[in-house]
């Protein structure tokens, strides 16, 4: 099965993504430095293209001095 995990680099995130991989499963770990922006969408749809199963761990966005948002993982 394939399933994307969102924020799937960070904390919670690379743990969801080492148990599904154990079972068997395609999983993309879906993340900013990657090329997926959850907060702009970019990149999104590219990610879940084809996926049976999303999975969000993300954390909610926070926004810098500088007026840009980002998610709590890499």
């Amino acid at each position: 099965m394939r399933i994307v995990v969102i924020c799937g680099t960070g904390l919670i995130g690379l743990k969801t993504v080492a148990i599904l991989r154990e079972g068997g499963h395609e999983v993309v770990a879906a993340s900013p430095n990657g090329g997926v922006n959850t907060v702009t969408g970019e990149g999104l749809k590219e990610a879940i293209t084809g996926a049976q199963v999303v999975i969000d761990v993300s954390n909610a966005p926070s926004f810098d001095a500088g007026g840009g948002a980002r998610c709590g993982c890499s």
